[in-house]
């Protein structure tokens, strides 16, 4: 693509250093004619070279109103001066069959297509002073000609709009199907994860317990057993973070569906209410906001269940001047907040963009988490 723009800008100076050099030589002993047309050549490329580098990312009406200018000066200086000046009309066929609103390419299209055609016929009924039709009477070839190579123009451009449109559709789709079977053996995966070493971890968590029970409190072999205890269970946390980052990968499309499935999840394994207080415009904001805001509710939610016994949590998103999140439990508190893993995790991913986070918590009044990331 990018040697296609390099050859076509190359292929655009060369032909309109022809379009100057006919109008030079047309208009030899016609000083004034000679400075107005090489005057409109002129304004025609600042007007598409405007369009091409700025005003394609300016307003539609701007944009087609540029088009309409180069059409109009064109077929100016077809009519006054005559020449290869058609090329430059055919140019900007070009670039209007590759317009997106469809509405306005066939009205610029129809309009560019009839200054092809008949802004010539103008030109030799005006030098032999007869009507256009006698015009085309007396050489019907040649504006049968002029016909043909518009719509054989006409076709091959369309042709090659409709290649692009069903390439890029193409391109969209397998983008789409590769996203989703990449989802679906994160999930495959995620779940043999889950079933076969989750529950493996489980199970000898639990013989690990049993054997507990059965050995001396004050033998060796007991400390032994609680390390383990102790391992085990820090296993089957990280089990459960990789379980999450593998399966949670579509988080960031839909940002309260996925707080809603979290939810969901979290009521099959515990009693625990959960209220949410979403701002939508949350949903502006980049994955790596989304997914920092999922990972740090999902973790304090694990947390006031685990460790604060909580009945419900409230959660809450706000963007003012920060998107400012709280999320607050009814449970235990505590005087004296320890940080661990989770906590600690939390901290960690809020500084790293340079956001300000605090935890709050007393005795038997909660605990609360409040965020604010810079916008």
């Amino acid at each position: 693509m990018d040697i296609w723009i390099r050859f076509n800008n190359i292929l655009r100076k060369v032909l309109f250093i022809i379009f100057f050099t006919d109008i030079f030589s047309r208009n030899r002993g016609n000083r004034v004619g000679l400075i107005i047309y090489a005057g409109l050549l002129v304004l025609v490329i600042i007007n598409d070279y405007l369009r091409y580098k700025h005003l394609y990312k300016s307003s539609r009406t701007v944009f087609y109103a540029s088009i309409i200018v180069s059409i109009t000066i064109g077929s100016v200086l077809k009519f006054s001066v005559g020449g290869n000046i058609t090329i430059y009309l055919f140019m900007i066929l070009v670039d209007i069959a590759f317009l997106k609103d469809v509405k306005a390419l066939k009205y610029l299209y129809t309009i560019n297509a009839l200054a092809i055609i008949f802004v010539p016929l103008f030109r030799f009924a005006w030098l032999d002073g007869i009507s256009i039709l006698q015009v085309i009477l007396e050489s019907p070839r040649d504006f049968l000609m002029m016909v043909i190579l518009v719509l054989f123009s006409s076709a091959s451009l369309f042709s090659y709009r409709a290649l692009l449109i069903e390439k890029n559709r193409v391109e969209k789709l397998n983008k789409e199907i590769e996203k989703l079977t990449i989802s679906k053996e994160r999930n495959r995966v995620a779940q043999e994860i889950h079933d076969n070493i989750g529950h493996n971890l489980i199970a000898l968590n639990m013989n690990l317990d049993v054997l507990s029970n059965m050995v001396d409190s004050e033998n060796e072999i007991k400390e032994i057993v609680v390390k383990c205890q102790s391992l085990t269970k820090d296993s089957m946390e990280n089990l459960r973070r990789a379980v999450y980052a593998l399966k949670d990968e579509s988080v960031f499309e839909d940002f309260n569906k996925s707080l809603e499935e979290l939810r969901q999840n979290i009521a099959h394994n515990s009693n625990i209410n959960i209220e949410y207080h979403i701002d939508s415009k949350i949903d502006q904001y980049s994955p790596e906001y989304k997914s920092l805001l999922y990972t740090t509710i999902k973790e304090s939610i694990t947390n006031s269940i685990k460790h604060g016994k909580a009945r419900g949590v409230k959660v809450n998103i706000e963007v003012k001047d920060k998107i400012y999140t709280t999320i607050e439990d009814d449970g235990l508190g505590c005087d004296e907040i320890v940080k661990g893993n989770g906590l600690k995790g939390i901290e960690e991913r809020v500084n790293k963009i340079n956001g300000q986070i605090q935890f709050i918590s007393e005795k038997d009044k909660g605990f609360r988490t409040i965020i604010a990331l810079p916008i």
